[in-house]
This record gives C-alpha cells, structure tokens and sequence, in this order.
C-alpha cells in the first residue's frame, strides 16, 4: 500500500513537471514569435533609414509615439516628438545636414527581449556645410507594438555632433 502511495506521488509529481515544461516551451515560443516581429519591424525601420526615405520612415512608426532625442539647440532634429508626421520632418532635416554617402551605422550590439529592442554601436557622418567628419557612439532603446515603433529614445555624444557642426 505504501509502495503505490509512493509510485502515485511520483507519478502527479512527473505530471507537474511535464505541464510544466510543456507549458514553459508553449510561453517560449510566443515570446521568440514577438522577437521575430520585433526584430523585422526594427530590420524594416532601419533599412529604411539607410535608403534615406522619410515617409517610409514615419510608416513604420506609430500614429502616437514617444520618439525622444537629446535637444541640442544646433540640431533641430533632436528633442521631443509625439506624432507620426513629426518623424518624416525630423529625418528630412537630420538627412539635409550631412554628404550623401558619408553616414555610417555600425551596430555593434542588438538586443530583443519581447517588444523591446536596445541597438549599441557607433555613427559617423560628414556635415554637408564645412565637411567636418566625426564618429560615436550611441545607443538606441525602441519599443515595437503590433509592428510599428511606439517609443523611440536615441542617446548620442551630442556635444561631438555640435563641434562638428560648427
């Protein structure tokens, strides 16, 4: 009697820990699924970033977002933005003050964990008006829901930019 009392234990406790596991392996792959599109979303955004398209730019962000970039004062990019029209203005300007050709992204680090992204790495650009070149790093944490860019923060050297600017 005692023997099946033991065997019956054993048997609920391997049961537990199946569910356990299958239920473990079930949120897993919900949670790779959101890193999948997290990931193209951001893949998406950036890609049009390198072919410097505006509109296609402001497409992959939502329609009210929390977009933030240090303000500098000699880089009217920068700053605050809630609104999706607000994106295509801010990447038209940030793309007039630099040589086609002369910007460089060089993301050292990607990481996804859900909706959420952080992008480590470094810029360089060449300023269109005195042909200044400068390199930095910077760090990027985006927030991705149903496949567009909700939260957008950028955090750059901007006192390199500025120098370079003047």
């Amino acid at each position: 009697m005692k023997q099946t009392v033991i065997q019956s234990k054993r048997k609920k406790v391997h049961l537990i820990a199946l569910l356990l596991l299958i239920s473990f392996s079930i949120q897993a792959q919900v949670n790779s699924q959101e890193e999948i599109n997290t990931k193209q979303t951001v893949d998406k955004f950036f890609g049009y970033v390198g072919a410097k398209n505006p509109e296609k730019i402001a497409s992959m962000v939502s329609e009210n977002v929390d977009w933030y970039i240090f303000e500098s004062k000699y880089m009217p990019w920068t700053g605050h933005r809630s609104k999706r029209e607000e994106i295509s203005e801010l990447f038209k300007t940030l793309f007039s003050y630099f040589i086609d050709g002369s910007e460089k992204l060089e993301a050292q680090s990607i990481l996804i964990q859900g909706k959420e992204v952080a992008v480590f790495g470094f810029v360089e650009r060449t300023v269109k008006k005195n042909g200044n070149h400068f390199k930095m790093p910077l760090a990027i944490h985006i927030t991705v829901e149903n496949n567009l860019i909700s939260k957008f923060s950028l955090y750059e050297e901007t006192l390199i930019i500025e120098k370079a600017l003047k």
